[in-house]
């Protein structure tokens, strides 16, 4: 995988495409959302997909009645090579020669193409994007935009030697001159072969979402057509179907409606009915519908992972997934790409296949703000890794680290200690490291890391270990590793200010680290055990709040803590009870202080990097704004502010050149807004966005906001 993530940020015509692609994301996303209920719309799809899936062994009892009564011969394949021989034999026996397919996913999946091209057959992709990536010999990069990585110049000359013509690199000719060859495949076409977005089990009807026609005419003009569908593609009724259809074309590009929609029950009949004239030909006379199974069933079967059935394909996470941005499709390896592949790629190619689709996962839950099914796709990453760790085990590597340091606080601090001994000859005055040796320079790269500091933050705390007694409100500091290690000052000012709003806040002697690392790397008995050891700690003196500088840790306190306890009932109702107490460092400030006045205006300008567990882990976005500008200081909000800095947890150790290049888009931004300040409410954004503007040389300081209100003096 390793490889590929390097060819693929050095290929510089995929950088250059996808440098195109990239600016329109924010425009499709505020289109998808305009003038519609997007939340209500999307409940509703997740609703229709539920139920579905749930019912799925009667709506293929349905459909095959129905669409039988249609008309149409119903074939059940139970993996891809099943559905690639029954449409090869059916090819064979009818003497097909030529082949036209509208575009398909499935097809894709089970490389049907290749299959009836193997047994002597003509296969024409005749979606535009696929026409170019078939010319080119490679694999669709995206679900629904398949040369997304080509450029313009690119296709042209792929489009140039297909044609036999020399073409010049425009939109309009380009498009002119692949119409023109592919409307004769159409005539010559003896089968047509296309997917389905939907498939309606009421009246056995096919639905396909086109923009181009292709889909049309690939279905209607072939005297043989042949639907291959996967069965999470059932729904009961077309009241169904609608719900699905009121958002696809919106999540997918931004439109309100897609060109074509086409509904397709058996063949035709259009000879039977006397005086209507056969303007386009009389349509299939013989209609195939091969349901595919290929692992969807077993999918079905899983209460863990039948969710990521719900997907409609519509490529919306991968539209906003910062990785995929970075890299394209054909770098994670299978059909299917981003978060939601790694799933698939589990149950529809093995999950041996899936081991490296999942470690290109950020976890930065961009892809569950935008899904139209409400899928938790950063979730089920992180129970498909805790899968693979059970059936393969961990690296060595990782076992040493989690089970053998993290998991036990004092090995831990020891091993800061050797750290913070080892790192002196490479640490700058600033107490900066710019360049570490091999097999270490990886690190620094990229960013510049902060010097571990000599003093960690509990030790520079430990006289205030438990609150006084009956000071109210009383504040448990839960600091994190980075604050704790790295920024021991930020913990420091974030207790002052907290002082100074009124409370008693205090550092409980024993927490550990809250268990990210390990859990998003599939290590769920580390996770678990690090959750029961920073209950016990927190508990300690009863607080009535508990605060966190890093938005990691609130998420996995607040959120995850329960969900590892639900098998343990005792440890569960503790991690619940603490779970309500949980607040960011902003989100405390103002609920401690909700009448201060706003402060006079400072000359600084200050712009915001949303975290991304922060704004979408536990919905908190507004109120480090509102802080801010409480301060005094004069907001100036940066493009896609809520984009990910690139950290990603392992991402940045396992691939700090991918790490880079989302860093890179992010401070471009930054630097676009022309602050003197970034401020950010995560320890680990601090640390990347910091190195990063290090190695850029930039004057523009990176804070965090609880070092920012310490720093200007008065607290509210």
């Amino acid at each position: 995988m390793t490889k590929r993530v390097h060819k693929a940020l050095a290929d510089e015509n995929l950088q250059a495409a996808f440098g195109r692609f990239g600016p329109l994301i924010s425009i499709v996303s505020q289109m998808a959302r305009a003038g519609v209920d997007f939340d209500a719309l999307s409940q509703e799809i997740r609703r229709v997909k539920e139920k579905s899936i749930a019912d799925l062994p009667q709506l293929v009892e349905q459909f095959k009645t129905e669409a039988t009564r249609a008309g149409a011969v119903v074939y059940e394949a139970k993996d891809g090579a099943d559905a690639d021989d029954y449409v090869l034999r059916l090819a064979q026996e009818r003497n097909v020669k030529h082949v036209v397919k509208s575009k398909s996913m499935l097809t894709e999946e089970i490389e049907l193409r290749e299959h009836l091209e193997n047994g002597g057959i003509e296969v024409r992709e005749t979606d535009i994007g696929e026409w170019i990536v078939q010319l080119a010999g490679e694999r669709p990069t995206h679900m629904v935009g398949p040369a997304l990585h080509k450029t313009i110049e690119q296709v042209a000359e792929l489009l140039s030697k297909a044609t036999g013509q020399k073409l010049e690199p425009d939109p309009q000719v380009l498009l002119d001159a692949a119409r023109h060859a592919l409307r004769q495949s159409y005539i010559d076409a003896d089968m047509g072969i296309s997917g389905a977005n939907i498939a309606i089990a009421e009246t056995g009807t096919l639905v396909i979402l086109t923009n181009e026609g292709n889909g049309v005419m690939a279905t209607t003009l072939p005297r043989i057509r042949v639907g291959v569908v996967g069965y999470e593609k059932l729904v009961s009724s077309f009241e169904d179907a609608n719900a699905i259809l009121r958002l696809l074309s919106r999540s997918t590009m931004g439109f309100k409606l897609p060109v074509y929609v086409s509904y397709m029950t058996g063949p035709s009949h259009t000879d039977a009915i006397p005086g209507v004239p056969h303007l386009y030909g009389p349509g299939p006379s013989e209609v195939h519908v091969v349901l595919v199974d290929n692992g969807r069933k077993e999918m079905s079967e899983s209460a863990e992972f039948r969710e990521a059935l719900y997907c409609i394909k519509c490529g919306a996470c991968l539209n906003i997934c910062p990785v995929f941005r970075s890299v394209a499709g054909q770098t994670y390896g299978y059909i299917y790409h981003g978060g939601i592949g790694a799933v698939l790629t589990a149950f529809l190619h093995g999950m041996d296949k899936a081991e490296d689709v999942a470690s290109l996962c950020m976890g930065c839950m961009a892809c569950k703000e935008v899904c139209p099914a409400r899928i938790d796709i950063p979730h089920l990453v992180t129970r498909l890794k805790a899968k693979l760790v059970a059936e393969t085990g961990l690296p060595w590597k990782s076992r040493l680290a989690y089970r053998s340091i993290l998991k036990y606080p004092a090995r831990l601090d020891k091993a800061m200690k050797v750290g913070s001994c080892l790192q002196r000859p490479f640490t700058d005055r600033d107490s900066m490291i710019r360049r570490l040796p091999y097999p270490l320079n990886s690190l620094t790269r990229t960013i510049s890391l902060p010097a571990l500091s000599r003093q960690p933050l509990h030790t520079r705390l430990k006289d205030y270990s438990l609150p006084k007694e009956g000071a109210h409100p009383t504040v448990a500091f839960y600091s994190g590793c980075v604050a704790a290690y790295a920024y021991p000052d930020l913990g420091g000012d974030a207790m002052k200010v907290l002082r100074e709003c009124g409370a008693e806040p205090y550092y409980p002697p024993g927490q550990a680290c809250c268990g990210v690392p390990p859990l998003f790397d599939g290590d769920t008995e580390t996770a678990l055990s690090l959750a029961k050891t920073n209950i016990a700690a927190l508990e300690e003196g009863d607080p009535d709040y508990i605060v966190t500088v890093c938005p990691g840790c609130a998420a996995m306190l607040q959120q995850e803590y329960p969900r590892l306890t639900a098998a343990e009932p005792e440890w569960n109702q503790r991690a619940e009870a603490l779970s309500g107490r949980i607040r960011d460092f902003s989100q405390l400030v103002l609920e401690l202080t909700p009448s201060a006045e706003p402060k006079p205006s400072r000359s600084e300008k200050v712009t915001y990097h949303d975290p991304c567990h922060l704004k979408r882990g536990i919905g908190i976005s507004s109120e480090p704004r509102l802080l801010l500008e409480r301060e005094g200081f004069e907001m100036v909000e940066m493009a896609d502010a809520d984009t990910c800095c690139g950290f990603g947890g392992k991402i940045v150790l396992d691939y700090p050149e991918l790490s880079n290049s989302v860093l890179q888009r992010k401070l471009d931004g930054i630097e676009a807004t022309g602050v003197d300040v970034v401020v950010t409410n995560c320890t680990p954004c601090v640390l990347q966005l910091r190195g990063g503007l290090d190695k850029r040389r930039s004057h523009i300081k990176v804070m965090h906001s609880a070092e920012l209100m310490a720093e200007r003096g008065e607290a509210p």
